[in-house]
């Protein structure tokens, strides 16, 4: 099927298969390796769940307490909270890919002391320094990976993005699956230390990947940012029809930016897009973990002994299989963001989880008044069902969503704000669920099936769609009605031609690159 975008009519030097073009496979990879940078996050909620499954682990550490686990959890996400805005000023100042490289340096670092730990204030202390790296690396990652995608394949990369840390949580899971069957300190220390895995690729394919063409563009830098966009997204062809549009598109919003000097975190509070805009991303990053999945991602041990399930190979077969289902469905879904659309995809995830959790809190409830273990075991299915709807918008929309409706003046100033008010959240909500756990039981599913009702009104009033668009396009459209429909769409598409329109003549036209000026008068 043939998707209808603002772009689709121009001519591209590029096959309309990426897998048969040089350029874009090379362009696929850097994206997907960047993609990786989120491999630390779905690894450490498995390895947790995994790690309380092994018997040495929890020996080791002289059987944790249900704080002891909240602590342990919640403390790979306190540091982010600061490290979020460090990761904003390095990519705003030095650019997106040293934000990467520090981040992923720091997570490296992290994962070997904490694979070598010989006690719990040091296996905590790790856990920080893992997170601060982490932090950094959710403002850049995203920003770059949107910012050099090319435009036909940035909604199903973008949407990829964070469910590569279901990769994460895959190898994790099995890892620690093997771990029961080691008899030595090594049965935690191995899954421990794998977790560096993710960020080693990175590092390595970060040779490779070139910087932004908006930073380059920011930074003045308009023939490089010219050659980046002509080598990856048409052969090299600094003439081709897409990239002088993309150019022009760029140089117009970075100038419409400029005139309204959106520079610092106010710029949230003084218009009401802007106002919107962080609303919006308030509420994603909010829900990442508030929707119920929180209590699963690290918990799942304590969930499962709720209905019968205490053998630690069956714990952690299930921890397994379910991080499988995870990435198949996030990654196949991934594929079809442009096709269907955000909102129907926000929409259908919500309404479903809602359905299944008001169904796992049924069964858990029963359970616990019956002692039956057919109605314990029916709580697996259910829990595989749920997690299918989160990962068919919360886990691929995520990151991709709140990167798109930002500008570039506030893109990373936007994530930097999406990743502190969701290490926030997660740090409060995982120190809080074992101990609400084991004091209310079943009854805390409530709180979830309640903060998932006023998360889908949210979304059906204020999440607009935004397929078929440039970036610089989707800034335009998040200005305009509450839902971004069609007439939205093309107005906002249409703004911003008549801008190219404007630029094309003029004092701009004159500092544009050689060829970049010759194909305009074409």
């Amino acid at each position: 099927m043939v998707q209808h975008t603002t772009y689709s009519h121009i001519a591209n030097n590029t096959h309309e298969k990426w897998w048969r073009d040089a350029c874009l496979r090379r362009n696929v990879l850097h994206c997907l390796g960047i993609s990786l940078c989120v491999y630390y996050l779905g690894y450490d909620q498995n390895l947790l769940n995994g790690l309380q499954a092994i018997p040495q682990w929890k020996t080791y550490f002289d059987n944790p307490s249900s704080s002891q686990l909240g602590l342990a959890t919640a403390s790979v996400f306190f540091p982010a909270v600061v490290t979020a805005f460090m990761g904003d000023w390095i990519s705003a100042r030095w650019g997106r890919k040293w934000g990467i490289r520090l981040g992923a340096t720091l997570i490296i670092a992290g994962s070997f002391v904490n694979a070598f730990a010989q006690n719990w204030p040091t296996f905590i202390g790790a856990r920080w320094i893992i997170g601060a790296g982490g932090g950094i690396t959710k403002v850049c990652a995203p920003a770059l990976l949107h910012e050099i995608a090319h435009p036909r394949l940035r909604a199903t990369l973008g949407a990829t993005y964070y469910a590569f840390s279901y990769v994460g949580g895959v190898f994790a899971a099995w890892i620690c699956f093997g771990g029961l069957y080691i008899s030595s300190t090594w049965s935690w220390r191995f899954p421990t230390l794998f977790q560096l895995a993710g960020p080693v690729i990175v590092l390595l394919v970060l040779f490779d990947v070139p910087e932004s063409p908006r930073f380059l563009m920011r930074q003045g830098k308009d023939e490089q940012a010219l050659q980046v966009l002509a080598k990856f997204h048409a052969n090299g062809r600094t003439d081709d029809e897409l990239v002088v549009h993309e150019m022009h598109e760029i140089r117009a919003s970075l100038a419409a930016e400029e005139i309204n000097k959106q520079t610092s975190y106010l710029d949230f509070f003084r218009t009401p897009a802007n106002r919107r805009r962080l609303f919006v991303i308030c509420v994603i990053s909010f829900g990442t973990n508030w929707v119920g999945n929180g209590v699963v991602s690290y918990y799942l041990s304590p969930i499962l002994k709720l209905v019968g399930i205490t053998k630690p190979v069956e714990v952690s077969a299930i921890n397994g299989c379910l991080a499988a289902w995870n990435l198949i469905v996030a990654t196949t879904l991934a594929q079809f963001v442009e096709r269907i659309g955000r909102r129907p995809l926000w929409l259908t995830s919500t309404i479903g989880m809602l359905g299944a959790y008001c169904v796992i809190t049924a069964l858990s409830a029963s359970f616990a008044k019956t002692q039956n273990s057919a109605t314990g075991i029916a709580v697996i299915p259910f829990l595989f069902i749920f997690f299918g709807f989160y990962d068919i918008a919360w886990t691929i929309q995520c990151y991709s969503y709140s990167t798109e409706i930002l500008p570039y003046d506030l893109r990373t100033k936007g994530l930097a704000i999406f990743v502190c008010v969701q290490n926030l959240a997660l740090a409060f909500n995982t120190y809080v669920n074992p101990i609400a756990l084991a004091a209310i039981t079943w009854k805390y599913y409530t709180v979830y099936i309640a903060t998932l009702s006023v998360v889908l009104v949210i979304i059906y009033f204020y999440f607009p769609e935004i397929k078929g668009l440039t970036l610089d396009e989707i800034s335009l459209v998040f200005d305009r009605g509450n839902r971004g429909g069609s007439s939205d769409r093309q107005a906002a598409a249409d703004q911003l031609a008549a801008n190219d329109a404007v630029k094309a003549d003029g004092q701009d036209k004159a500092e544009m690159p050689h060829e970049y000026i010759e194909h305009s008068r074409a």
